[in-house]
């Protein structure tokens, strides 16, 4: 598909003037009709009709997210075309979540989230779990909106609401969905369970509890063991409501959550090594001579000779893997929240958001090598502790022709990396069920270790105040000025301390801190209440942050600063509302990391890139376009390239000097200068509809789709072109009965219809410190490969 800039621009322009010279009747008629069919958001932190807005927003109903089985953070790039979500291994430290291709890609608890992840009004911040469940609605917002949300947020904000209690009767809700691995076409088991209960407690007090067990098997298995890997996710919130007057509510809530991993293994071999650079095992004279270093990786993975796995092949489904002992991982989320709301007047009211997050992450063994012969890369007995405090007090002023946002906003968050166990620990130690933190050794740990077994502790603990102010002036009926400050106040301190048996080393504290001033102006003008015409530019900011070299040393990463510019249009008509928007931003010093070998360790080093340009269009319909037929489609054409002289992970350092490796892949010696940029596709479409009919007087039957077409998009930091995932179309459906007013559903459902490849991420494959030309991948459940189920579910 080859569209430019300018067809954009033009289509923009034309679904604007349709909206304007549509006559002012037809408007009325529509919007009468409409009204009973409003799409209620709070992206300005107070309920309005998504039409009167003037911000780019995605939303997902309740309803569409149940049909189209979002159970996870992952699940949400399938709603919205701009967004796209990077998590590995139970969720990024900073999210994973990119719009319009710009996010967090660092492995740091101290860099800050580029795309907010708000839960019923309380910022999750670096602590993400990746179930989702018992939702109300799903507002994906673009660009920066420091000024309107109290974390901040320099490319947008994930808006999520789940079902809050209700007073008025007892209700229960329950759903199944089932998939057996090997069963209709299924290549992956899956139980997903939820449930919920809302109790009125009284007049004025009522409590809700949801839960979701979610167990996945076979996305992977293990050669050695035989075994498939099995995912185990549990959720349960507890939401308690008091409301004893009109003017007076708050809302108490309480969640945990817990992930077991057992036996999946950290990016799974998909493409096979073709390296021909000549390869010598480490070890005593005589050495022998140098062999193609591919040929010797692949014989590693599928020939039994000379201590290989045998894989029984290498697919880019990603599903075999070879590894002496089974990973072993788990993560475990606790959370509280109180958020007040007091009217104190017709117009004037205050909020007070207050939470407290805990997250854990226990490493017991974890393998990064998945070979079962030689040397394996591994970390172990390693846990992770963070947890945050954030405040937020704002007020919220609705006038006849001022409607004002301002407030303060405060976070407290800690990390700290530990070993598992009881003190005092004896680091250094190679042999199997001493070691603690990284190592390259023997799996029994008696021979040789290219990487001596060692341990960083890493300690870091940040702060954050800010003020936001945001304003709305009705300078006409039909003509609104908006705009807003915000002031942030960053403070780092982190401190690294490397324990290993010849001696330890400290590096830090190492400080940081900055200010900022930034903010947003705009206008938005309804010539009718169908029609919203709007522009703006932000400005938008994101703290720095500590890194550490390849060689352990601690170094600033510079805050990042984002320009943005947005034009459109937003037209409703009948009970379906279409948008367009113009984009245009500019980053400086996005916050991204490479992988470099530190020894023979791959290791993540945060850097910032000097300049980006995210510039594009996008549409979106929402609402139905037939009696019975619901749909949510969008398309967004984003250009977001590599500046020039940009190298990727395959660039090599000759004599201060980074150029192509031409011993990975031969003959190409262009960098990533001009390419589209990591996991940013430059086309990309979504599509959720649904249609029911009715077959008697109580019962429908039903079929619904979701439908992710993509653009080519770059997996890694890297010019190889196996790297980027060509373009490609994931299909997802089912069918079924259910009850006509919501009672009870009884479907078959079907995700990656075609068995689309895509994986999460991809990653160089090495062997023995030393890349090798294959492509590591991290499979996804409906992603990388298909789910057939069944899924029936009830309400009353």
């Amino acid at each position: 598909m080859n569209i430019n800039v300018r067809t954009q621009l033009f289509s923009a322009i034309a679904l604007g003037a349709v909206a304007w010279t549509m006559p002012a009747a037809a408007q009325d008629a529509a919007g009468a009709e409409a009204d009973d069919n409003r799409i209620v958001v709070t992206a300005r932190k107070r309920e309005e009709n998504l039409i009167e807005v003037p911000l780019a927003v995605t939303v997902a109903t309740a309803e569409q997210l149940q049909r189209d089985q979002i159970n996870n953070v992952t699940d949400l790039q399938r709603i919205a075309p701009a967004l796209e979500v990077s998590q590995t291994s139970g969720g990024e430290t900073n999210g994973g979540g990119r719009l319009r291709g710009l996010g967090t890609g660092v492995f740091n608890p101290s860099v800050a989230s580029s795309v907010a992840l708000v839960l019923d009004q309380v910022p999750v911040g670096n602590l993400n779990f990746p179930l989702l469940y018992d939702l109300a609605q799903v507002e994906v917002l673009r660009g920066p909106q420091g000024t309107l949300f109290g974390q901040g947020a320099s490319a947008g904000v994930l808006n999520i609401s789940s079902r809050r209690p209700e007073f008025d009767a007892v209700s229960v809700n329950a759903s199944l969905d089932f998939a057996d691995k090997g069963t209709v076409g299924s290549e992956v088991g899956e139980l997903i369970a939820n449930a919920g209960i809302n109790l009125p407690l009284g007049e004025t007090l009522a409590l809700r509890v949801a839960t979701q067990f979610k167990r996945e098997t076979g996305l992977q298995r293990s050669v050695t063991t035989g075994e498939n890997n099995q995912i185990d996710d549990l959720g349960i919130r507890a939401r308690l409501r008091w409301e004893p007057s009109d003017s007076f509510s708050l809302m108490l809530s309480g969640e945990y959550g817990k992930e077991t991993s057992d036996g999946q293994t950290f990016f799974a071999i998909a493409i096979a090594p073709n390296s021909t650079a000549g390869f010598v095992p480490p070890g005593p004279p005589p050495r022998p001579a140098p062999v193609p270093i591919g040929g010797v990786s692949t014989g590693a993975f599928l020939s039994t000779a000379a201590g290989g796995c045998a894989m029984p092949e290498i697919t880019e489904r990603a599903e075999w893997y070879c590894e002496n002992a089974p990973s072993d991982l788990q993560l475990t989320m606790k959370a509280f929240s109180a958020v007040a709301e007091i009217e104190l007047s017709d117009s004037l009211s205050f909020t007070s958001v207050s939470a407290y997050r805990q997250r854990t992450f226990d490493q017991y063994s974890r393998d990064f090598s998945r070979l079962t012969s030689g040397a394996s890369a591994r970390q172990e007995n390693v846990q992770e502790n963070a947890d945050s405090l954030t405040q937020e007090l704002r007020l919220t002023y609705v006038g006849d022709a001022v409607d004002l946002v301002g407030g303060l906003y405060y976070s407290d968050f800690r990390f700290e990396r530990e070993p598992i166990g009881t003190a005092p620990f004896t680091f250094g130690s190679a042999l199997l069920g001493s070691r603690v933190g990284f190592s390259v050794c023997p799996y029994s740990g008696l021979g040789f270790c290219p990487v001596a077994p060692n341990f960083t502790q890493e300690v870091t603990h940040n702060r954050v105040m800010a003020a936001f102010v945001d304003a709305t002036f009705a300078v006409t009926d039909q003509l609104d000025i908006f705009g807003g400050l915000r002031l942030d106040d960053y403070s780092n301190t982190t401190t690294s301390t490397v324990f290993r048996a010849a001696g330890n080393t400290v590096t830090g504290p190492f400080d940081t801190t900055d200010s900022n001033i930034s903010g947003r102006i705009g206008f938005s003008y309804m010539p009718n209440r169908d029609v919203n015409l709007f522009a703006s530019y932000s400005r938008g900011y994101k703290t720095p942050a500590v890194g550490t070299t390849a060689a352990g040393t601690l170094f600033e990463l510079a805050p990042e600063t984002v320009d943005a510019f947005e034009l459109g249009v937003k037209y409703g008509v009948g009970r379906m509302q279409l948008t367009g928007n113009l984009f245009y931003t500019m980053i400086d010093n996005f916050q991204s990391q490479r992988s470099e070998f530190a020894g023979t360790a791959l290791v993540s080093v945060p850097f910032n890139v000097p300049n980006l340009t995210s510039k594009g269009v996008e549409f979106n319909a929402f609402g139905e376009l037939l009696p019975g037929f619901n749909i949510n489609a969008g398309y967004q054409f984003n250009i977001l390239k590599y500046p020039a002289g940009t190298f990727g992970d395959d660039a090599v350092d000759t004599n201060g000097d980074r150029i192509f490796d031409a011993n990975v892949v031969p003959g190409l010696p262009f960098t990533l200068g001009g390419t589209q940029f990591l996991n940013a596709p430059k086309h990309k479409f979504t599509l959720s509809g649904d249609y029911g009919f009715p077959v008697g007087d109580t019962m429908e039957l039903f079929l619904n789709a979701n439908v992710v077409w993509k653009s080519e998009v770059l997996l890694a930091n890297r010019a190889d072109p196996r790297y980027r995932y060509p373009g490609h179309a994931l299909v997802n459906t089912g069918f079924g009965v259910r009850d006509q007013d919501g009672g009870w559903t009884a479907s078959v459902f079907v995700r990656n219809l075609t068995k689309e490849r895509e994986p999460m991420a991809y990653l160089a494959s090495t062997f023995f410190g030393t890349a090798d030309g294959g492509l590591r991948a991290w499979p996804v459940s409906g992603l990388t490969a298909r789910v057939v189920g069944v899924r029936v579910g009830f309400e009353f």
